[in-house]
């Protein structure tokens, strides 16, 4: 923002913080609102009658006013109220501001809020301890933005939404492509794991032979206490969910991992800065892939107290095992990390049990619905 030919001019010259408050009665029904991270939105939380909030007074939000999260506010947590949220109540930590609409465009002020130069500068008027950090509201208001006038604010939102109108259909366009191969994939993955007798080949060695091998070279193996995997007594099942050729064996992924850990279930106190210590978490692991786009980081102490049961490396699966559950890829190279809450640690011996094969399977829908037939919550 320091390079704009336009005005300096304090948010505190534009934006008043509105304290209109409204009182809750115990038996009308309230629309509470929630505001989502990097610039995703102004959203409807719940609804709630006025017994279920308990409090006498609310803040009330009305529609083009700006909204933002005292708590998240770092976090790009920021936005205009929508319509469909007109009167709906906020508590002390989502301060609304009236826009001075004759020097201000609230459309450009909402594009402005999606930069990270804006982003950046609600971070520095944050303070607070970890887990408290809350924005200042004088020092929100004391930042200074650049301001074009009127018509060049129009224009410039003109633009932006044209050229987002574009980025959206194109976004529908892949998304439907996604949807389809989604569908051919799945159907190849069933396919690919029901194989027909007499098209299998023959080998030299039966798949309870291999499990014999493997349990024979992990027989001496002391599993750690949080390890659940045990190679060197594998199971094997007479009978499985389909036909599979004779030198096939139905078993389990206990019997076919070196490494079956549950991460640590607790959530750290992540850091507000990187410094290369990633702690994963189920929102990163996607099908087949690790989603980097957002990071959190992790103090070098609790980096260690949280990988103490297992340590992930490179070319281990890591599988979600709720929000959402059974989303599962392989751990690339170069990535440091840890598994926080939801997740777990899949690990093979590639001498036995090919890491990818198991990868296939566990995305297949084979193995899926035997996880939501046993599923709670």
């Amino acid at each position: 923002m320091n390079n704009s030919p336009w005005p300096r001019v304090a948010l505190g010259e534009l934006l008043t913080k509105s304290e209109a408050t409204i009182e809750i009665q115990p038996d009308s029904d309230y629309k509470q609102i929630t505001v989502r991270l990097w610039g995703q939105g102004v959203v409807l939380r719940d609804e709630m009658t006025g017994a279920q909030i308990r409090e006498g007074k609310r803040y009330v939000a009305h529609s083009g006013q700006f909204i933002l999260s005292r708590i998240d506010a770092r976090n790009g947590a920021f936005g205009l109220v929508p319509e469909l949220l007109d009167g709906a109540v906020v508590s002390n930590d989502f301060p609304v501001f009236d826009i001075d609409v004759q020097r201000l465009f609230p459309g450009f002020l909402g594009w402005l809020s999606k930069t990270q130069s804006f982003v950046d500068f609600c971070r520095v008027a944050s303070e607070g301890t970890t887990n408290r950090v809350r924005l200042q509201v004088n020092r929100f208001l004391a930042t200074e933005i650049p301001l074009p006038p009127l018509t060049e604010q129009r224009r410039i939102v003109a633009r932006i939404e044209s050229l987002a109108a574009k980025v959206e259909t194109a976004r529908d366009l892949r998304q439907s492509a996604v949807g389809e191969t989604k569908h051919l994939w799945v159907s190849a993955l069933s396919k690919a794991f029901q194989p027909e007798n007499h098209v299998c080949c023959e080998e030299s060695e039966s798949a309870t032979q291999l499990l014999q091998r493997q349990a024979q070279a992990h027989a001496k193996s002391r599993s750690p206490q949080y390890n659940r995997a045990y190679p060197e007594a594998p199971q094997i099942y007479k009978e499985g969910f389909y036909d599979i050729p004779a030198s096939w064996v139905w078993t389990d992924l206990g019997s076919i991992l070196t490494h079956l850990v549950d991460c640590v279930n607790d959530t750290p106190d992540f850091l507000d800065q990187p410094n290369g210590l990633l702690g994963l978490k189920s929102t990163n692991i996607r099908p087949y892939e690790l989603d980097l786009s957002q990071q959190w980081f992790m103090t070098s102490d609790d980096f260690e107290w949280w990988n103490r049961r297992e340590a992930p490396r490179s070319g281990d699966i890591i599988l979600t095992r709720e929000a959402p559950m059974g989303n599962a890829c392989i751990l690339p190279q170069g990535v440091r990390a840890c598994l926080t809450q939801r997740l777990m640690l899949l690990r093979t011996d590639e001498k036995f049990v090919n890491t990818k094969y198991v990868l296939h399977f566990i995305n297949s829908t084979c193995f899926k619905n035997q996880i939501l037939d046993i599923c709670r919550g």
